[in-house]
């Protein structure tokens, strides 16, 4: 990494008060919970049921997704639009240096965001049948999720004009409607890996679930979204370069 690349996507990336944005976003679920407590019974299953839902469908399937596509495509995006990232490519400094101390900062501020998001909730609606284990099962999730949405949207953000429209259908197309109804596009959906490895992180005597992707899809697919996504950015900021020559 290089440390003045990671300072300055990190600025850019919570340019213009996002700081504040994101952190209120990382709130929403502990605000929901807070209204489940106040006006439902609260009873230790309701307890349980609402976490239970909460964590994989709001936190992994929606936050996570959402914060690493705003968080991903920003670490390239801004420059590419602007024209300022020659600028950076003229520098001695190695491009997959480049690439990944923008990818780490995606991550990291995707990860980052959840951990709030899955720990606050279940403070709020804490029973007896919700052991800190459970949510540290999700943390797991989110941490794979980051990992591989972020090595995905960064490179969109690298890769195409319009990465914030592409990612939001990935997810709305992919994610949303095809890995719901088709069996065999799950394997495509980072959210399905990164819920199916929570379960599998999970003690299984807590009844969390069974995971709807194997464990080889997971390594294989896995593999390949991250280690592809990265080399399609390697790749575009070579390319960039080769451009801007006169």
């Amino acid at each position: 990494m290089h440390r003045t690349i990671v300072w300055l996507t990190w600025r850019q990336i919570f340019a213009n008060r996002r700081l504040y944005l994101a952190m209120l976003f990382s709130l929403a679920p502990v605000v929901i919970a807070l209204f489940f407590r106040t006006y439902t019974a609260n009873t230790e299953k309701e307890s349980r049921g609402f976490y239970l839902l909460l964590a994989p469908d709001i936190v992994l399937g929606v936050l996570l997704p959402l914060s690493a596509l705003v968080f991903g495509t920003t670490a390239f995006g801004g420059e590419i639009d602007d024209g300022t990232l020659l600028y950076l490519l003229v520098k001695p400094v190695k491009r997959w240096r480049i690439v990944i101390s923008k990818y780490v900062v995606a991550v990291l501020s995707t990860f980052l965001l959840m951990l709030p998001a899955i720990f606050l909730p279940w403070l709020a609606v804490s029973a007896p049948d919700l052991p800190i284990s459970i949510p540290v099962a999700y943390v797991w999730g989110a941490a794979l999720g980051a990992i591989l949405y972020g090595a995905f949207f960064t490179m969109l953000g690298a890769a195409v004009k319009h990465p914030l429209v592409i990612g939001l259908m990935y997810i709305v197309i992919i994610e949303e409607a095809l890995a719901r109804s088709i069996a065999g596009v799950k394997a495509l959906s980072i959210r399905e890996f990164a819920t199916a490895f929570s379960l599998r992180m999970a003690d299984s005597s807590l009844n969390l679930g069974t995971p709807l992707v194997s464990a080889s899809n997971m390594k294989v697919m896995g593999t390949l979204f991250l280690v592809g996504s990265l080399a399609l950015a390697l790749y575009r900021l070579a390319r960039y370069e080769m451009a801007e020559k006169p």
